[in-house]
């Protein structure tokens, strides 16, 4: 297993239990905004294909119509998706 750092924005018309997943799934900062959640922090998982796919498909679960854009870093390479589609993958700056 592998740490993943994640940064993502949640959006989701029932905050509550979605906010309770991600306090589940992800350890870091889960930040209110006006449509869902930002968050910043790290997950535990083989890559981050596998991972963002159990985090999506856990908050769907509690409501089909949540969005996830997340951004995955691992091992210097970050990997971007939108809900379950792999959208861009690069190196990440040294900066």
């Amino acid at each position: 297993m592998a740490i993943l750092e994640i940064s993502a924005d949640v959006s989701s018309a029932q905050p509550v239990p979605i906010r309770a997943a991600l306090a589940n799934l992800v350890e870091g900062t889960i930040t209110p905004t006006s449509n869902g959640f930002r968050v910043e922090g790290v997950v535990e998982g083989v890559d981050p294909e596998t991972a963002n796919r159990q985090l999506f498909t856990t908050l769907r679960r509690i409501e089909p119509r949540t969005t996830l854009r997340a951004q995955w870093k691992v091992e210097g390479t970050i990997h971007r998706f939108v809900d379950l589609t792999a959208q861009r993958t690069f190196a990440a700056s040294s900066s």
